[in-house]
C-alpha cells in the first residue's frame, strides 16, 4: 500500500531525475517544466473512473474542452461507484412526482444535508450540487441506465421520499452506461495507470507523472511516464479508507477492527500527492460508517439492499437486552453510534437484530439472496430468534408488543420515528444481524464551490487543479446522507467543465 512516506521517497528519486518539479522553487519549476521530456499531452486529465470522474469525462468532451483522457490505476472501470448500493437522490424526480409528493426542491434536500452535517457542512457547495441533481439523472436515463420501476423511497435523514435506485441494485449500472457514452463520444480511457506526482510550474499544475502497466498493489511494476495536460487535471480518486496508517493516522478513535465497504485501492495516494503539493486537506478526521453493515459478510455486501427493508418495515434491537435501541431511519452517524454502543460486558460487539415479516417480502430478491447467503435467518417465532440469539424472551415480547401499540397509534414516543412506512410485526421473521463498517471519507481536499482545489499557503486555487466527488473534503460536514455520494460524483460532472471552460 502507498502512503505519504513512501510517495515523499519516490518523489526524491524523481526530483533527482528532474520530474518532481512542484518541489522545487518557483523559478526553478519552470526551468525544470521546460526540460521535462512529455510522453503524451492531452487537453483535459481525469485520474478515477467511477460517478464523479465519469460524469466529468463525459460532459467535459460535450463541452468541446479538446482531447479527454482518463486515468483508473485498478484493472477494472467504476472504483467504488460500481460496487455502491446504487441510491441517487433527486428532488422532483419522475416517479417522486407520480407519487403525488410535490413539495420537494433541491433547497428541502440541503435542508436535510444541512441538520445531518451538524454544523459543519458547505451549504453553498450542497446546493450547487443539488441544483444538478435532475441534469445527472436525465444524464444517466440518456446513457441508458436503468432505474427501478415506479420505485422512489425515504432513506436515512431525509425527511422526504427522493431516492431513486438503480435496476440491478449497484452503481455499476451508472458507470458502466457512462463508460459507454464516453467511448462512443470519444473519451480515451486508460486502465492500470496509476498516477506517481504532479509536474508544477509554481501554483499550477502542468502534468502528471504515472505508472503505466501498474499491477496493483505490487509498486514495481509499470513504467513511469509524463502526461501533460494543457487545461487541467481532475482529481475523482475517492476517499482513502483502505489507507490504515492514514485512518489511524487521522482518527485513531475509528475502531480499526471495524470492516470496510470499499473496493482494496482505496487508498489515497492522491489525495496525499495533492497535499505533498500545497493542496489544503479538510476534516480529514469525519469518516463515515455505514449502519447496514453485516458481520457476516465481507466488504460492501448485500445487506445495504436488506436493510432498505429492515429499516422502514422492521425494528433494531439489542440482544443482551431484547429493546429497541434507535430511531431506525435517523441518519448514519446517529444509528452507527447507536448501534456500537451495544456490546457484551467484556466489551466485544453484541451484534443488534434487524427483524421484519417475513409475508409481507415473499419472493423479493433481496431476501432470497441474503437467506441464500446466510447473512438474513428465516424465523418461525420470537421463542426461535431469542433461542438463536440469545435474547430475553420476555422482553423480546415486550418491545414487539409495544411496537405494535407505537404503529396502531402512528406515533413513537422513545425514538420519534417517522411511522408512516411502520407495520406491526407478526411471524414468521426475517432476521439479519448488523454492524457498521467503514464505508466514506467526508474529509479530504478544500476546493471552491466550483471545484478548483484550494492552495494551503494563498488560499487561493492551484491553477488549473480541479476536484470532484468523495475527494473533495467539508461537503458534508459530519455526517453524509444516504444517496447522496451517487448524486455529488454526477453533479459535479456537470459544475467542473464549465469551471474548466472559463479558466481555460
Amino acid at each position: 500500500m502507498s502512503n505519504r512516506r513512501s510517495f515523499l521517497k519516490l518523489s526524491a528519486g524523481l526530483a533527482a531525475g528532474g520530474l518532481a518539479a512542484g518541489l522545487s522553487s518557483t523559478a526553478n519549476a519552470s526551468e525544470c517544466v521546460a526540460d521535462i521530456k512529455w510522453h503524451e499531452e492531452v487537453d483535459l486529465l481525469v485520474i478515477g473512473s467511477g460517478f464523479a470522474g465519469q460524469s466529468v469525462a463525459v460532459n467535459a468532451n460535450r463541452e468541446g474542452l479538446g482531447k479527454v483522457l482518463v486515468l483508473e490505476k485498478m484493472q477494472v472501470i467504476g472504483g467504488n461507484s460500481a460496487i455502491n448500493g446504487g441510491w441517487f437522490a433527486v428532488p422532483k424526480n419522475p416517479v417522486q412526482l407520480a407519487q403525488g409528493i410535490n413539495d420537494d426542491s433541491p433547497a428541502e434536500l440541503v435542508k436535510d444535508q444541512m441538520i445531518a452535517a451538524r454544523g459543519m457542512g458547505n451549504e453553498q457547495m450542497l446546493t450547487k450540487i443539488a441544483n444538478e441533481a435532475l441534469n445527472a439523472y436525465n444524464m444517466c436515463l440518456d446513457a441508458g441506465v436503468k432505474f427501478k420501476k415506479d420505485f422512489n423511497i425515504q432513506v436515512g435523514g431525509h425527511n422526504k421520499a427522493r431516492a431513486v435506485r438503480v435496476e440491478h441494485g449497484t452503481g455499476g449500472d451508472i458507470v458502466t452506461k457512462l463508460y459507454e457514452a464516453g467511448v462512443r463520444e470519444g473519451v480515451d480511457y486508460r486502465l492500470q495507470y496509476k498516477v506517481e506526482d504532479f509536474i508544477m510550474n509554481g501554483n499550477e499544475i502542468e502534468g502528471v507523472v504515472v505508472r503505466r502497466g501498474y499491477r496493483f498493489p505490487d509498486e514495481s511494476t509499470g513504467e513511469l511516464i509524463n502526461i501533460r495536460a494543457n487545461k487541467g487535471v481532475v482529481l475523482a480518486t475517492g476517499g482513502f479508507t483502505r489507507n490504515m496508517e492514514l485512518r489511524a493516522a487521522v482518527d485513531p478513535s475509528l475502531d480499526p477492527s471495524l470492516d470496510c465497504t470499499n473496493h482494496l485501492g482505496a487508498t489515497g495516494e492522491a489525495t496525499l500527492t495533492a497535499m505533498a503539493h500545497g493542496a489544503l486537506p479538510v476534516h480529514m478526521n469525519m469518516i463515515q460508517t455505514g449502519h447496514w453493515g453485516s458481520p457476516d459478510e465481507g466488504g460492501f455486501g448485500w445487506s445495504n439492499a436488506l436493510l432498505s427493508i429492515g429499516w422502514h418495515k422492521g425494528i433494531a434491537v439489542n440482544p443482551t437486552t431484547g429493546t429497541r435501541i434507535m430511531d431506525e431511519r435517523a441518519d448514519r452517524l446517529t444509528c452507527s453510534t447507536a448501534i456500537m454502543a451495544c456490546r457484551h460486558k467484556d466489551g466485544s460487539p453484541a451484534y443488534p437484530l434487524v427483524f421484519f415479516n417475513k409475508n409481507d417480502h415473499l419472493g423479493d430478491a433481496r431476501v432470497t439472496r441474503a437467506v441464500r447467503d446466510e447473512m438474513a435467518w428465516e424465523m418461525d417465532s420470537l421463542e426461535q430468534m431469542a433461542d438463536k440469539f440469545n435474547v430475553p424472551l420476555a422482553q423480546l415480547k415486550a418491545t414487539v408488543k409495544q411496537w405494535n401499540d407505537y404503529v396502531a397509534k402512528s406515533e413513537d414516543p422513545d425514538f420519534n420515528r417517522k411511522m408512516d412506512t411502520a407495520v406491526k410485526l407478526k411471524a414468521p421473521f426475517v432476521v439479519s444481524r448488523v454492524w457498521p463498517k467503514v464505508h466514506y471519507c467526508m474529509g479530504g481536499l478544500k476546493t471552491d464551490i466550483d471545484g478548483r482545489v484550494v492552495n494551503a499557503r494563498t488560499m487561493k486555487p492551484i491553477k488549473s487543479l480541479y476536484a470532484a466527488g468523495e475527494v473533495i473534503g467539508g461537503v458534508h460536514g459530519h455526517a453524509r446522507l444516504s444517496s447522496c455520494a451517487c448524486l455529488e460524483g454526477l453533479a459535479m460532472g456537470f459544475i467542473l467543465p464549465k469551471s474548466i471552460k472559463a479558466d481555460a
